[in-house]
């Protein structure tokens, strides 16, 4: 039988002798590629049960074998095994929860007054999501989703962070229902605690050499002001919407109250982000911060679909652009356009951009629009339950909860 080249692209007849195709070069010996490590320098491996992160490294060089968990990479792997053999520490793959439990037996918290280990506690229910995660793998991402879970409207939380529902005689449960109880976002000092919470523990990692990097020191806090603010009242809104092109910029205004974007990802929408749904309706696919944030789609409100049609007409940079057509970021649109609009309007600078966002939330949510919907047209994120089907909700569904809001 002629011997065949181990090209599957080449598959030519060649000669025994052959050691090379001279066709297209593949080697035809059997090559053997060499994973064995020297002993006690730990082990890697292959995972077929996880194929994003199929390589697995442990160590031995403590004498006794400590897993160090999976990775995307041999290189990655290697890596891994490296810098744990280098200082290995039994402190290597601590989950957040394990961690924060020996940060509360150090000194740095000893030390803390009562009244800051009473914030931190509260704080610490807030991250229950994070808790099985091992903190060495924990990232800035994760944090930051965190925050911006609590920044809006979200589902209660009660005694060690546990989920609270409320039941069919209107009364707040630990028990699961199907309908969760759900609340206002959080002010900024409540936020800026959770981040002070982890920023204080990584110093205390890093005493450990578990990590090399404080990544809660660059989690993004809102403007303090903003969260703050109230929501625009119907009679203001009202106020709006009859001064639509009287009052320079009121359209914006309006059309953010009807859309709920962050106002940087209302600036930055383009014809790109315009769709219309197979059944007719509307919508912008845009938003970024977050996962479940990023690209999300908004049915676009009966209210403001003149608006919207009007600045596609006028083919600017960006649909919301300046007078000239050009896009803006989000600190001219609150000084040169936003704010004059209030004044013009008679209507204090108390009132912020993102009251804007609060106004969509508070108004859908005062409709009796379901927890998920408002969840999923914010862009925010639940851990606890899996809305991820609700994200994805077609337009129809979320354009069914967008029109109980008049």
């Amino acid at each position: 039988m002629p011997k065949i080249c181990k090209n599957r692209k080449c598959k030519r007849e060649l000669q025994d002798d052959f050691k090379f195709c001279p066709y297209c070069g593949k080697n035809q010996e059997k090559e053997v590629r060499n994973n064995k490590r020297p002993n006690g320098t730990g082990s890697l491996y292959q995972r077929k049960d996880i194929k994003s992160q199929p390589w697995a490294a442990s160590s031995t060089i403590t004498g006794k074998r400590v897993y160090l968990g999976t990775f995307p990479t041999r290189t990655a792997a290697v890596k891994a095994l490296s810098d744990y053999e280098a200082n290995p520490t039994n402190s290597f793959n601590l989950t957040l929860a394990q961690l924060h439990a020996k940060w509360m037996k150090s000194k740095s918290y000893t030390k803390l007054g009562e009244s800051t280990k009473s914030n931190y506690k509260t704080s610490w229910d807030k991250l229950k999501p994070l808790y099985n995660r091992k903190f060495k793998d924990l990232r800035k991402a994760d944090y930051q989703a965190i925050i911006d879970y609590y920044e809006g409207q979200h589902q209660k939380r009660g005694t060690d962070g546990m989920l609270m529902y409320i039941d069919k005689n209107g009364k707040h449960t630990y028990k699961v229902t199907d309908k969760p109880y759900i609340i206002d976002g959080l002010k900024f000092s409540a936020l800026h605690k959770i981040k002070c919470l982890l920023t204080k523990m990584y110093p205390f990692a890093m005493e450990d050499d578990i990590v090399n990097k404080n990544y809660a020191s660059f989690i993004e806090l809102p403007d303090r002001n903003e969260v703050e603010k109230t929501s625009f009242t119907d009679i203001q809104l009202e106020i709006i919407r009859q001064n639509i092109y009287k009052v320079p910029f009121a359209d914006y205004i309006y059309c953010l109250c009807y859309l709920g974007f962050r106002v940087s990802e209302f600036l930055e929408l383009t014809k790109d982000n315009y769709y219309i749904s197979d059944t007719g309706i509307p919508i912008f696919v845009g938003g970024k911060k977050t996962e479940a944030g990023t690209n999300r789609p908004v049915p676009i409100h009966k209210k403001i679909r003149p608006i919207v049609k009007r600045q596609l007409e006028k083919n600017g940079q960006t649909i919301f652009c300046d007078e000239n057509g050009e896009a803006m970021n989000k600190d001219k649109f609150r000084e040169r356009y936003f704010y004059p609009a209030l004044d013009a309007l008679g209507m204090p600078r108390t009132l912020t951009p993102h009251s804007c966002r609060r106004t969509f939330s508070t108004r859908m949510s005062a409709a009796g629009a379901r927890p998920e919907d408002i969840i999923a047209l914010m862009g925010h994120t639940s851990y606890d339950t899996d809305i991820k089907h609700y994200i994805n909700q077609e337009a129809d569904t979320l354009y069914e909860a967008l029109k109980l809001m008049a």
